[in-house]
């Protein structure tokens, strides 16, 4: 004899479908899960599809696709676990799709490789590449596990799956990249990124990180997009003297570059951290005091770089430098066209208000580089999540940086606040640009309106709903108000 759960699971199965017949707009729910044993992508337990490896899951055939919309996405479910990406960069494009950590919390839910810049480049070092837009993520830690890349006493090697390769031992640095994100609105909340070198890598648009942490310890969090950090931690590995947090490489017609509002640097030890220093190699002591730089401008060396950088409402940790931030090398002339001149004031953005030590008191910044700017109370207010991704007239996202006006007044020069003379003579390769730069992925890009980062979240990270079977058969009795997408829960593959 059935059971009554068995007969409610039959039940659903038979009536399931009536509830999307005539339907064209509905998203799935997806499971991963690394003790499911069935066939990678069939139905199970109420899910569209289930799999049993992240790379099944996010795969360009028979993986899960591209959600309805920006406010339907398709919601990928992981089950706690540890998911290696394997021998190469997993590329995921699927534009509206939500990453849940079913757990809710980041730990219990793993996603990293071993994958080695010395070896396969920035880009190729990367676990993982989003390249779609109107993605989401809650509860998940992405990171890179190569072995502690700035520990010489500990022979590095990074190549295959299980983090060996057959070639010479590596002893020095190498990029090593935990998620490459290349899309446009990808909303980030309690999630960690841990690596060391280049562990957060934007080349695209407008990404938000609510509450989440990072860690690295040289040009950990760069690129050309705008990055806004809300309510986060940052923290200094401690494993190369002398890092830096960011790496900008702004577009000179964005406005803004990489922004923390609300946050916290700290410098804390990640030694014996199971996921990037499972030997226990890294620097017990972590960032030591007046070792580690705000940033350093990766963007003067781009045509229409403009490096933009601010932190607002940040607490730092003595670890930062006095001088606070740093040149990319003593002359600022970029050797391969013979651009900038020489000043880093022209091409960088960089700036700060109200900067703390831990406890709250006010950080002495008479010692910051001088081409660093202290902003107003008036300026720093501008800077919300709002205001930032906005595309009106107000707050642009894109066409207030420099103009190519020789006029310092205009009123399009920068936005919110006022650089200084800018640098024209890198501005030549870009002069034609009207749309978005030609250096992110997709200059055709058409942003529709001001995009609601939060919103976003709140919609697309949904707890999975529980009990499985009672709900299941309670949303296909009532149609009118559950059909607009399918339930699912996360039910055990022992269930």
């Amino acid at each position: 004899m059935k059971t009554p759960l068995r007969i409610l699971r039959a039940l659903f199965a038979a009536i399931a479908p009536l509830a999307i017949t005539g339907t064209t707009a509905f998203a799935d729910n997806y499971l991963v899960d690394p003790n499911y044993v069935g066939p990678s992508g069939a139905p199970y337990n109420g899910y569209t599809a289930a799999y049993n490896s992240v790379a099944a899951a996010l795969a360009a055939s028979g993986g899960v696709p591209s959600g309805a919309s920006a406010t339907n996405p398709n919601r990928i479910y992981f089950a706690p676990g540890t998911y290696n990406v394997g021998s190469s960069s997993l590329s995921y494009s699927a534009s509206n799709v939500a990453f849940i950590g079913v757990t809710g919390n980041p730990g219990d839910v793993v996603i990293t490789s071993y994958l080695d810049g010395a070896i396969t480049g920035t880009t190729g070092s990367s676990s993982l590449q989003l390249k779609g837009s109107h993605t989401s993520a809650a509860n998940i830690t992405f990171a890179n596990s190569t072995d502690t890349p700035y520990i010489v006493n500990v022979v590095h090697q990074a190549l295959n799956a299980d983090g060996t390769y057959t070639g010479p031992a590596q002893t020095t640095n190498a990029q090593c990249v935990a998620i490459k994100i290349t899309g446009d609105q990808q909303a980030f909340q309690n999630c960690r990124f841990l690596g060391y070198q280049d562990t957060l890598y934007s080349s695209g648009g407008r990404a938000y990180f609510n509450n989440c942490y990072v860690s690295g310890d040289v040009d950990f969090i760069f690129g050309n997009g705008t990055l806004v950090f809300n309510h986060s931690q940052i923290n200094l590995d401690g494993d190369h003297s002398g890092g830096t947090v960011t790496a900008a490489s702004t577009d000179k017609r964005t406005s803004n570059g990489i922004v923390f509002l609300n946050s916290t640097i700290t410098a804390n030890s990640v030694k014996g951290d199971p996921v990037i220093d499972p030997y226990g190699a890294a620097n017990a002591s972590g960032a030591a005091s007046g070792s580690m730089n705000l940033g350093r401008p990766w963007g003067w060396t781009q045509p229409g770089g403009d490096a933009g950088t601010v932190f607002i409402n940040t607490k730092m940790a003595p670890a930062i430098k006095a001088a606070g931030w740093l040149a990319w090398d003593s002359t600022e002339t970029f050797s391969l066209n013979g651009k900038n001149g020489g000043n880093p004031a022209e091409d960088t953005r960089y700036a700060e208000y109200n900067s703390t030590d831990l406890t709250g008191t006010a950080v002495d910044t008479s010692n910051r580089l001088s081409w660093s700017h202290q902003l107003t109370a008036a300026q720093a207010a501008a800077f919300t999540p709002q205001n930032l991704f906005s595309v009106e007239s107000d707050y642009p996202w894109f066409g207030a940086g420099y103009s190519g006006s020789a006029n310092p007044a205009d009123p399009n020069f920068s936005w919110p606040a006022y650089w200084g003379i800018r640098n024209s003579q890198n501005e030549t390769n870009n002069d034609t640009v009207t749309g978005n730069p030609v250096a992110y992925s997709d200059p055709g890009w058409a942003v529709p309106g001001s995009w609601d980062a939060d919103g976003q979240l709140a919609l697309a990270i949904v707890a999975v709903p529980e009990p499985a079977t009672l709900f299941l058969f309670a949303a296909a009795l009532t149609l009118p108000v559950f059909c607009r997408r399918r339930s699912a829960v996360f039910v055990s593959s022992s269930t």
